[in-house]
């Protein structure tokens, strides 16, 4: 008898917010996350949750239009009065997919991609919900606003989360807003993992 991976809860630290599913007005929602996340810590220059709105809109809006199924987000407010969103963080559920299997098709996506990888290393741990694997990512987007040749980096981390029992996992994306917005981006985010659990069902 095979187990399938039924269902998963990601239990995040503080500072993480979960994006509803199919949220019929990701506008509405925004602004009123970021009315609860400032909570009367305003700028001078421009209030701080007109800004942070504006974020956590786009978030909503990008992970809208990648189109995949059952895909689960969340970002990371460290400092609302800010105004800024300092990561993203996305799940979702992939059949029949070993960790081997995995490493190999990230490798490959790395080597064929247009941007320019100027950093990736594999990234391995464990966590309650099973063994992680994948890579820390250093991209170079080219920006011709800011100039020819120029730039912009973008760090990210993709993982594998592979339960015991289970040909399934739990693929997790992480996409940083700023180079800097983590100490130790892959050992954060894995830490972040430890609120993860997963539910199993049996096949014949």
């Amino acid at each position: 008898m095979t187990s399938r991976l039924a269902g998963y809860e990601l239990r995040l630290p503080d500072g993480w917010t979960v994006v509803p599913s199919g949220l019929a007005d990701p506008d509405a929602w925004a602004h009123e996350q970021a009315s609860r996340l400032v909570a009367g810590q305003e700028s001078a220059e421009r209030p701080a949750g007109a800004m942070l709105a504006d974020g956590l809109a786009a978030v909503v809006r990008a992970v809208g239009d990648a189109g995949v199924a059952g895909l689960e987000t969340a970002v990371l407010v460290r400092r609302p009065e800010l105004g800024r969103v300092d990561a993203l963080l996305t799940v979702v559920a992939q059949r029949d997919l070993p960790p081997e299997v995995f490493a190999a098709d990230l490798e490959e996506l790395v080597r064929e991609s247009d941007d320019d990888h100027l950093f990736a290393q594999a990234v391995e741990g464990t966590v309650p919900a099973g063994e992680v694997r994948g890579a820390h990512l250093m991209i170079g987007h080219l920006d011709p606003d800011v100039g020819d040749g120029v730039a912009h980096l973008e760090e990210r981390v993709a993982l594998g989360v592979f339960p015991d029992g289970t040909p399934d996992m739990l693929e997790v994306t992480a996409i940083a807003s700023s180079v800097g917005s983590f100490t130790d981006m892959p050992q954060e985010i894995i830490d972040a993992l430890a609120g993860l659990t997963v539910e199993l069902e049996g096949t014949a």
